[in-house]
């Protein structure tokens, strides 16, 4: 395999230049072609490229070259490009040769008549003429000529007639051809040379996209029929064209049959290297997406596949490929792509000119233009192209205005990329407005500017990425400034850090020290109140006990009819059970505060800890009203529990229900002991004040307290110990209140089975 390296393209420019000097000494005379002499250069042009090749690669073999100048060496980047930029061009230069063909006639034959001067055109209001009406002598009066061969008519919605009378300067086969393919009814009549009076003598080829494509081995991209001559003798030919869907254009091309093969390569090597470029583009903005991920690019993208379909329509590859036997399919997808590609571009120019930001009023505009590309869509589907045709043309030749405004008033904003967006909505204005004008039906307008707005595009769309291109290559540059200099602060800045936390760390540490001295501290405050606390029981219990001995003593000596005192003895028996019974709760708070608590997990009856929790709050507070509820299995569950901590845990719920309910009036407090699958459940429920939903949350953080509580006795401590207590017997508790009608909890506790 041979590669070609950078100075390739040279040595072919180079060759070609020296082969074309050559060939054509003896085409000029006093500095102009002549028509012939065009065409032989053309034909040339082949032979001498494919030959410049060859030599090329015959050089690039031995290692050939020349020694490049140093001007040549300054512009050798561009090399490559100025060799494809050329080899695409050629196709392009054949289609605006002047000469009917490329090629040079054959040895006794002469090319085909140029169609300038031959073709005449009538309009058929009534839709309805036949080619026998057509004949009529009244009729061929009503027939007027056109210069050229290119028929514009714009949005009309009646059928027309073309008469072509093509006179005989040798006896050879020619080929008529039309574009573009996609009109809707094409009917061609052509007679044998030398008639053409009668309907009788004319053959009837039915073409158009609302018929099945020709299998006649002619027709493609454009409708094409071969034509017969004869010297000496006139061929008629009658062409009936019925419209109903799009602009109505047509151009007429008459070659050789030699010369008809030539121009097809070269017009779908034209097409192809169009829609290439136009493919790469729009991969290369999606590419551009993946390194920068910014809205534009991809509605750039979008915006360049919708020229693209657009193009298809329009250069009849939608009907060769996708429609070949579905007119009306076909002219959906033309007008879905014109006004979809409306509407696409209005928002993605929109997001290229930033105009969300830097002018709302003008980014509604272009919000309008995209809803009115969707209105014409649904013509579009509606099968009514031709009544919005004319609108949306216009309407797009107003915002091709409007975009190249913008553009140049936002020309100097980014430097080279504003240029670059300022000359792409430049071209594409240019490019638009002649081809949107051709639609229209503005005769006076040259054939070729059908392609300028697909020209425009693709060079719109090469500048736009370009302007995207320079954009990133602006951000990243950016993007190393910043890094650069975040390196540089975060070094100064990973000193000053270091300092920081060198200063910190000593802090810190003399913080420890002083937490670890505070925390001794308040251990050792708090093993001293819990030893306070079992002095004073102690000493309470020999003087409580004295007295409890006392008063038995007396109970025994009085009289059994006595009442009224035993009643008295009994009163007093019940204080000292309840100081007794409240130096024993506070002392063992007071260890469930200390550092030093730990349960004392044994098997025990759930019943019995309830019974007895519920016997010393009954002890505990003055004639509580106290409902007891034990369902019998429950009563019989074992669990692992500290019995003396559980019971001090339903004791602190059963002194804060008791508590609370006092306030709103004698409501009995519900202690129950009930059995949920493998758990038993103690609750308590009272119709108390009940907890605001705001304290909720936080009733079971230490020495908070309910909001409507404030007025009475207490220290927030209940909950805090009852749910530590319930932690440790890897249990739960759950309270349910509302405010002013009553709190339940409730506890849970795994059974041992």
């Amino acid at each position: 395999m041979i590669v070609f390296d950078k100075d390739d393209p040279e040595i072919v420019k180079d060759i070609l230049v020296s082969r074309i000097s050559r060939q054509d000494r003896c085409c000029r005379h006093d500095r102009r072609w002549t028509i012939g002499c065009k065409s032989a250069f053309q034909e040339r042009i082949l032979k001498i490229l494919s030959g410049a090749i060859a030599t090329a690669l015959q050089a690039k073999i031995v290692g050939l070259r020349a020694t490049d100048p140093p001007c040549r060496r300054y512009r050798s980047g561009l090399r490559p490009l100025r060799l494809v930029v050329f080899l695409l061009l050629l196709p392009v230069l054949q289609g605006f040769s002047p000469a009917a063909s490329a090629r040079e006639p054959q040895a006794g034959a002469a090319a085909p008549p140029a169609l300038d001067g031959t073709v005449s055109v009538l309009t058929d209001p009534s839709s309805a003429l036949t080619l026998a009406d057509i004949l009529d002598p009244a009729q061929q009066r009503q027939f007027r000529p056109v210069p050229g061969q290119d028929i514009n008519f714009g949005y009309l919605a009646t059928a027309i007639w073309v008469r072509l009378a093509l006179p005989g300067m040798a006896s050879m086969p020619a080929v008529l051809s039309l574009t573009p393919n996609f009109l809707d009814i094409v009917d061609i009549y052509a007679a044998q040379p030398g008639k053409g009076a009668r309907a009788e003598d004319f053959v009837h080829h039915a073409m158009g996209d609302h018929r099945p494509l020709a299998r006649d081995g002619l027709s493609g991209l454009d409708n094409a029929v071969r034509l017969e001559r004869a010297e000496g003798a006139v061929t008629h030919v009658y062409i009936r064209i019925f419209n109903t869907n799009s602009a109505t254009y047509l151009n007429l091309r008459l070659d050789s049959i030699a010369d008809r093969g030539w121009r097809t390569v070269a017009t779908a090597s034209a097409y192809g290297a169009w829609l290439g470029g136009m493919g790469v583009l729009f991969v290369t903005q999606f590419i551009f997406f993946y390194f920068d991920r910014k809205v534009q690019y991809p509605v750039l993208a979008f915006s360049t596949l919708g020229i693209i379909l657009i193009y298809m329509g329009n250069l009849g590859f939608s009907h060769v490929y996708l429609f070949p036997e579905n007119g009306p399919a076909n002219d959906i997808f033309l007008g879905f792509n014109a006004w979809a590609g409306l509407a696409a571009s209005a928002l993605a120019y929109s997001s290229i000119l930033d105009l969300r930001r830097t002018a709302p009023l003008l980014h509604r505009l272009y919000q309008f233009t995209a809803l009115t590309g969707v209105v014409g869509i649904g013509f579009a589907f509606a099968g009514r192209n031709l009544v919005f045709g004319p609108v949306g043309t216009a309407f797009s030749i107003a915002m091709a205005i409007v975009n190249m405004a913008q553009g140049l008033r936002q020309m100097n904003d980014e430097g080279a990329a504003s240029r670059l967006r300022a000359a792409a909505f430049a071209v594409l204005f240019v490019g638009a407005s002649l081809s949107m004008m051709q639609r229209l039906g503005h005769a006076w307008l040259p054939h070729w500017t059908v392609h300028s707005y697909g020209i425009s595009g693709l060079i719109l769309t090469i500048l736009l990425t370009g302007s995207l291109a320079v954009r990133l290559r602006a951000a990243e540059a950016l993007n190393s400034r910043m890094r650069e200099d975040a390196l540089r602060t975060a070094k100064a800045a990973e000193k000053v850090a270091s300092r920081l936390v060198e200063e910190r760390t000593g802090e810190l540490e003399k913080a420890r020290r002083v937490a670890e001295e505070a925390l001794l501290a308040e251990q050792q405050s708090q093993l001293q109140q819990v030893r306070f606390l079992e002095v004073v029981s102690h000493q309470y219990r020999t003087p409580l006990a004295a007295i409890r001995t006392s008063i038995d003593s007396i109970a025994l000596a009085l009289p059994f009819g006595d009442g009224s005192n035993r009643s008295r003895i009994e009163r007093i028996r019940r204080a000292i059970a309840r100081l007794v019974e409240m130096l024993e709760i506070n002392l063992a708070r007071s260890k469930l505060q200390g550092p030093t608590f730990r349960a004392q997990i044994v098997r025990v009856s759930a019943g019995s800890v309830v019974a007895s929790a519920f016997h010393r709050a009954r002890d505990l507070l003055s004639e509580p009203d106290i409902q007891l509820s034990v369902h019998p299995q429950a009563e019989a569950a074992t669990i692992m529990a500290d019995a003396g901590m559980l019971e001090l845990a339903i004791v602190n719920l059963l002194e804060n229900a008791v508590k609370y309910t006092a306030l709103k009036g004698h409501e009995p407090v519900v202690l129950s002991l009930t059995l949920a699958g493998s758990d038993i459940v103690i609750g308590v429920a009272d119709r108390g004040i009940g907890v605001p939903a705001a304290d909720l949350p936080d009733v079971f953080t230490i020495a908070r307290r309910g909001a409507n509580a404030e007025s009475v006795e207490g220290s927030g401590l209940g909950l805090f110990l009852v749910e530590k207590i319930v932690r440790a017997h890897d249990g739960h508790v759950e309270v349910e209140s509302t405010e002013g009608e009553g709190t339940s909890v409730r506890i849970a506790i795994r059974v041992v089975v």
